[in-house]
């Protein structure tokens, strides 16, 4: 059975002059006036009237695919040195009918000790981000990760609140900001350890 690593949702802030606020519940798979590459599967781009050069608008993008690719190659890293079939999953590409697929969101809690989905570009709200991980069996029907608070507040400054489902297993990881390779790598091979634990309780078999 192969594991599928899916990018990992965040929003982005894009600044673009001359252009009305959107509406922060439109999806959106690109960032306009950036590199035009998804960030992830249900990536939101906010934006904002303040004038702003070509280097601030495209930089929260390129930190966000930054982002994503380090944290989606660290755990296929660490899933190959544990012995499983690891793939990853760009966003937006259609789901594989068999197979287990991990996925995630960055977040940040906020003063009221809400998870966030993090905002690149933003005004971050804690000086740390967190990695939230959840698991699902492709052959049985998806289940989502997390849930946006209902009904949302849209806050241009802050990604949208939200609450982690009970449909899969999940588990969490304070990082900072900006991590390096070696905490990645340490998150990485304990998520790897924590599905083998979660497969041998499950009496699942990767032999399919």
């Amino acid at each position: 059975m192969i594991i599928y690593v899916s990018d990992f949702d965040l929003d982005v802030v894009v600044h673009k002059p001359g252009q009305r606020p959107a509406h922060r519940n439109t999806p959106s798979s690109t960032l306009p006036g950036a590199s035009s590459k998804p960030v992830s599967s249900s990536s939101r781009t906010s934006h904002s009237t303040a004038p702003s050069d070509d280097s601030k608008e495209i930089a929260p993008a390129d930190q966000a695919n930054g982002l994503i690719n380090a944290v989606s190659e660290s755990l296929i890293r660490a899933l190959h040195q544990a012995g499983y079939q690891a793939e990853r999953l760009p966003s937006g590409s259609p789901l594989p009918k068999a197979g287990l697929r991990l996925r995630g969101v960055f977040a940040e809690a906020d003063e009221r000790n809400r998870a966030r989905r993090l905002l690149i570009g933003g005004e971050p709200v804690s000086p740390n981000i967190l990695l939230i991980l959840g698991v699902n069996d492709l052959s049985r029907p998806e289940q989502p990760l997390y849930a946006l608070a209902d009904p949302p507040i849209p806050d241009p400054r802050h990604g949208p609140v939200i609450t982690v489902t009970s449909y899969a297993p999940a588990i969490r990881f304070e990082l900072s900001r900006e991590p390096s390779d070696e905490e990645l790598n340490k998150i990485s091979a304990q998520v790897a350890s924590s599905l083998t634990s979660l497969l041998n309780a499950n009496h699942l078999s990767l032999a399919q």
